[in-house]
This record gives C-alpha cells, structure tokens and sequence, in this order.
C-alpha cells in the first residue's frame, strides 16, 4: 500500500494530500503530539510530512523510511513545477495538420484559458502543427487551419511575445526552440511543456537539450494517440518514426524529467472531457462575461467559430480536448468537463485580482 501511494502522488500532485491524512490519522491523533498545519497544498504537504518524520521514526522505523522517501520525492517534484500553476514559463506543443482536427478548435481554446490568467508573457514558444511528417492527407485544408487558429489565436488574445512555429513548415526550428527553452529552465524558472500533439518534437527538443536541466522541466500529456503515434504511424500513406511517450520516459525520467500522464480530456467513465455536444457550449455564444474588459471586442465570437469550424468536419461535437491540460495545468482538475472551462473564462484572474464589468 504504502509504495502504491508513493508511485501515485510521484505521478500525479493531487493524491500526495491522501498519503498526508493516512499519516496524519494513523500516526498523529494515536500520540500525545499535535501538528497544527492544514494540508492545503503541495508545500503545506511537504511541511507536514517533515514535522511529521521525527515522530513517527520514534514509533515506526520502517514506515518512517517509507515517508522520508515520499518527500524527497515530492521535493523533486516542487522544483519542476507546481500545480496548479504558480511559477515559470509554459510550452506548447499541438498538431492539428493531419489526422484528428480537435487542434483547431484546441488551439484558440488554449490560448483563451491563458488569457483567463494574463499568462501570455509566460508562453515562450507555441508550436502547432507538430505531425512533422506531412499535412493535409486526412483534410486538405488542415494546415491553413492551424495557421488560422495558431495566428488569428496570438492576436486575438495578446500573446504577441510568444514564438510560434509552424512545426511541420520547418521541423529544425522547432526542435531547437524546444532545445532552448529547456536549457534556461533552473528552480527558479522552471518550464511546463504542454504535449497536444505527437511526442516527437517535444522529445527531439528535450534529446538536444543539457541534461542537467530536465530536472526543472514537467511534460503533460493526456491522448494515448500523442503518446504512441511517432512509431506507429496508422495510414497508408505514412512511413515514420520519432520520439514516443514510452521512449520519452525510459530516457529522461531517470535524468529528472517530471511526466505527466492525466486523465483523457476527450472524457471517460468517471468524467465527460471536453469533447462534447455543442449545446454544452452554448455559453460561449451567449455569455454577458465575453465583454469583460480583458477579452478584446470579438474574440469570443472567434472562439466560438473555431469551435464551429472543427464542428463542420464532425457534425455532432466541439472538441477542444486538449485544452483539457490547461484547465489541469490552472487548476489541479484532469477530470473535466465544458463547466470547467466556462468557470475560467468566465472569472478571469489577473495579478490575483479578480476582473469584473466595467459596469
């Protein structure tokens, strides 16, 4: 049990509070001992267990050597990044110009839930259309999408310092603005890399990169599709290879990349996901909040027509599913729904000052 524990809150920052109150139960109230510290947070968290070692060492060797390895840990953990979000800068990596088409409804929904935080100085570098090896098989106009949604999408919500490229018009660059921005990640500027589309160019950048910086760096993904898709193309047509999550991992999580596997965004059997029917949208078009006065006039009305653009293809759903890892990545929550997303964009934060009509 205790093990399984530790694996789980390795992998996943919102199961460490369940080890805290096992101990906290088992050890603490049992003894003439009391901690007052609310497990509110990682870093509470990690306090805790801390305080908590010497006690529990005086009653249970063995459990204690288990609790000393939670927290390093943890403490591993806490210098790459936090979640929900507080510190460093944000990557992002999409596809979009082949296959599945979620991207380029994703892509303006990404950016939106950013703008939600003014966090548009803190994404360095957007690469979309990430399938490196070929466009427009699928849709023949998949890759003018992607410019759409990718360039329409940094002017609408003001990320005009953000680097976007256009993976697959130039692979290279891609890789070596990946390869960059890892190498400036440290503790005190540590860098979260979204995985939205296949792992090669995410992969392809952390393989250039200075080993010694991966320890700063935490990669999210979420689709099982992304995870395997560079080595096990599905077309007739395709014929590659590349970095895959499994490779990813076996590679670079012993040098100290934290990996990220969360819940899939497009929904399962405890949670809807953000694939879903277009009424659960219908907000986004109706909403009073889409003229609060960090959106520009008329960026939700674009927003909305992405969703409709993907819809067109589709003819049932929206699917912004990989806007999914920003809800997780602001929040702490990987078992979404569209209500997830509207409680962000409807209640921007800014500076930790909530923003309200200029009414």
């Amino acid at each position: 049990m205790h093990s399984t524990l530790i694996t789980l809150c390795h992998k996943n920052f919102s199961i460490w509070k369940t080890l805290c109150t096992f101990y906290r139960d088992e050890f603490l109230l049992s003894i003439d001992c009391k901690i007052d510290l609310e497990v509110s947070s990682v870093a509470h968290g990690l306090m805790f267990l801390a305080n908590a070692l010497p006690i529990i060492t005086k009653h249970n060797m063995q459990k204690a050597l288990l609790l000393s390895l939670f927290i390093t840990l943890i403490d591993h953990s806490l210098h790459s990044q936090t979640i929900p979000y507080s510190v460093g800068r944000i990557v992002i990596s999409s596809d979009g110009n082949e296959h599945d088409h979620d991207d380029w409804a994703a892509t303006p929904m990404t950016l939106a839930l950013l703008a939600s935080r003014g966090l548009q100085d803190k994404v360095t570098l957007y690469t979309f259309s990430d399938h490196v090896w070929g466009s427009n098989h699928d849709f023949e106009d998949a890759a003018e999408q992607m410019r759409i949604s990718a360039y329409e999408g940094q002017e609408w919500f003001g990320f005009e310092y953000t680097e976007f490229i256009e993976a697959v018009e130039d692979p290279e660059a891609a890789y070596e603005a990946m390869k960059r921005e890892i190498n400036k990640s440290s503790a005190e500027d540590p860098l979260t890399i979204i995985a939205a589309g296949p792992m090669h160019v995410v992969g392809e950048g952390i393989a250039r990169a200075k080993p010694e910086r991966l320890k700063h760096v935490h990669l999210i993904s979420h689709s099982p599709w992304n995870n395997r898709h560079s080595n096990r193309p599905n077309k007739s047509w395709e014929d590659h290879s590349g970095w895959n999550w499994s490779q990813i991992e076996e590679n670079f999580a012993p040098k100290g990349l934290f990996m990220d596997y969360i819940a899939n965004q497009n929904g399962g059997e405890t949670h809807d996901g953000l694939r879903s029917e277009k009424e659960n949208y219908d907000w986004l078009r109706d909403s009073e909040h889409r003229n609060l006065p960090i959106y520009k006039a008329g960026s939700w009305d674009w927003l909305y027509a992405r969703q409709l653009e993907y819809m067109r293809k589709n003819q049932k759903f929206f699917d912004p599913s990989d806007a999914g890892m920003i809800v997780y990545l602001l929040t702490g929550i990987d078992k979404t729904d569209p209500d997830d997303v509207r409680r962000l964009l409807e209640n921007p934060i800014i500076n930790n000052q909530r923003i309200r009509s200029r009414d």
